[in-house]
């Protein structure tokens, strides 16, 4: 078994792509660190995959979700206007929406259409999924005009 050192200069690089203000990097710098051991303990070798691939997809998902929780715990919305704001002109519910995103809608789609209607930013979903804000803004428009057309349908 190989032994393996955390790669700071691959965190910070991370971190510094992640944040959005100095003290949010050094945050997310300390949590790379930390998710950068996880990946050296559960890192098997036979998977023909570099340390630093397997390590940067961990880093990568550690700070999505603290950014997701952050962004949680500063919004205060009760479920009722949160469904009523992005119920699609108030025909379809947010329950309705999601049945039909399951349904519908390509993975990928999916997922950066969810992190909308989750109150990410289109600079936040373009950092998440490293996809220009442009493609962002095409991928949730098309997904927006697929539920119409199952709505209207």
């Amino acid at each position: 078994m190989t032994e393996y050192k955390i790669d700071e200069r691959l965190v910070r690089v991370l971190a510094r792509k992640y944040a959005n203000s100095q003290n949010e990097e050094e945050d997310l710098f300390q949590e790379g660190q930390i998710a950068y051991l996880r990946a050296i303990q559960t890192f098997d070798e036979s998977k023909n995959i570099r340390i630093e691939a397997y390590a940067t997809r961990i880093i990568k998902n550690r700070f999505i979700d603290l950014l997701r929780k952050k962004r949680d715990t500063s919004q205060d919305v009760d479920s009722e206007s949160a469904s009523a704001e992005y119920s699609l002109d108030q025909r379809v519910s947010l329950i309705e929406i999601k049945q039909i995103l399951a349904t519908h809608i390509a993975d990928i789609d999916r997922a950066i259409f969810n992190s909308y209607i989750e109150g990410f930013s289109y600079d936040e979903i373009s950092k998440i999924f490293d996809l220009p804000k442009k493609k962002i803004d095409n991928i949730i428009q098309k997904v927006k005009r697929a539920i119409r057309e199952r709505v209207d349908g």
